[in-house]
């Protein structure tokens, strides 16, 4: 019977990391470090020695200044203004990039049809 994660209430496959008694996801495993009495570590992460402890606040440290980092470093785009003209001349481009592509995918089909044709009739 595979484990679930008691953050995201999935199984839990090959990849996997242990807080304590628990095993979560490892992308899950910051969620459950910022608020583990949420998820039902609360009493289990009590019960670590004070060298897991000790650990267990310094993975938690290290995960809020790596997330502090990554808040300062993102962007939020509020608006995106284009003019027409440039607007219409990358959508011209946009089309005509895309015909190799269909020539391609025109070609792909026809092998297939023509496997299946020939094993049909």
């Amino acid at each position: 019977m595979p484990m679930i994660c008691p953050v995201c209430e999935k199984a839990i496959g090959f990849w996997q990391v242990e807080v304590g008694d628990l095993v979560v996801h490892p992308g899950c495993e910051s969620t459950f470090v910022n608020n583990p009495e949420m998820f039902g570590g609360g009493e289990k992460i009590e019960s670590l020695t004070e060298d897991e402890k000790k650990v267990f606040e310094q993975k938690k440290q290290r995960r809020s200044e790596q997330q502090q980092k990554i808040e300062d470093k993102s962007v939020h785009v509020i608006s995106f203004d284009m003019p027409f003209g440039d607007m219409v001349m990358f959508m011209v481009k946009w089309a005509i990039a895309s015909i190799p592509a269909f020539i391609i995918l025109t070609i792909i089909g026809a092998i297939i049809v023509a496997i299946f044709g020939s094993l049909f009739f």
